[in-house]
């Protein structure tokens, strides 16, 4: 079984921006080879296709070789589950994001080491014992805050007997009714905060906004953990109707269905 722990960083984050630069351009790269196999009929690049065509860029670009041959095999893989021809461009907007093979992240402590260098974090729990995997990463937020993302395998928990389960239905005025009869209420985080959000937008003050959109994921993120978390708890099988939570999105009441947060359950 494999598992996520995520750890803020606090240190070497100003090198972690300039290698998320890097990355997009590497990204980028990737891009406008694709579109000139395009444009001159020639086959589609793939990922082994990149990887030779940025071999020996790592010294000149400050990456590591394995995150040049991570964003290569990425963004090949993202072209073909999206079944579009090419992706679009990572400028300054997009989200800081630093990928790296598992066996190149090495524990040091409480902190970690990756390509010579040591980055501290805020170690909040215990990283279990196992092998690291690929898919590990640094990812910046929309405050500037960095985290690495590390994937691990653990051994998987003991199943437990099918003895009580529930159903569950998906709503919007409640967000969840269960099958024994009891309701979770829909909460109302963007609501509360739209008044502030409105304040700082019309003072065009970027950072506050950006905390108050914070605020409101992290407020959101820790009520569905807690109302999940208790639900495993007291069930041995869950059952969930059949809710297109993309579908609603689009409809006009969308805007609810993404302050409410289905897509997360």
């Amino acid at each position: 079984m494999n598992l996520v722990y995520r750890y803020r960083v606090k240190s070497l984050t100003g090198l972690l921006n300039q290698q998320a630069r890097m990355v997009n351009f590497v990204w980028n790269y990737c891009n406008d080879r694709q579109k000139d196999a395009l444009r001159f009929g020639r086959r589609w690049h793939t990922g082994f296709d990149l990887i030779k065509l940025t071999t020996g860029c790592s010294k000149e670009l400050g990456l590591h070789s394995g995150t040049i041959n991570d964003v290569c095999q990425r963004y090949a893989s993202s072209r073909a589950l999206s079944h579009r021809p090419y992706l679009r461009y990572r400028g300054h907007k997009s989200m800081g994001w630093v990928p790296l093979k598992g066996r190149e992240l090495k524990r040091e402590g409480n902190a970690f080491r990756f390509a010579g260098r040591t980055f501290r974090v805020f170690y909040s729990r215990p990283l279990p014992e196992g092998k690291i995997l690929d898919g590990t990463n640094f990812s910046r937020d929309r405050r500037g805050n960095w985290f690495l993302n590390i994937v691990v395998e653990v051994e998987p928990a003991p199943v437990r007997a099918s003895v009580r389960g529930v159903g569950i239905d998906l709503g919007l005025k409640t967000l969840a009714t269960l099958s024994d009869g009891s309701m979770i209420e829909a909460p109302h985080f963007y609501r509360e905060a739209e008044v502030a959000l409105a304040c700082a937008q019309r003072a065009r003050k970027k950072r506050r906004i950006k905390a108050i959109h914070a605020k409101i994921a992290n407020r959101r993120h820790n009520f569905l953990h807690t109302r999940t978390s208790a639900i495993i708890a007291a069930f041995d099988y869950i059952v969930v109707g059949n809710v297109n939570a993309q579908g609603l999105a689009h409809l006009r009441r969308g805007r609810a269905t993404l302050a409410v947060g289905i897509f997360a359950l």
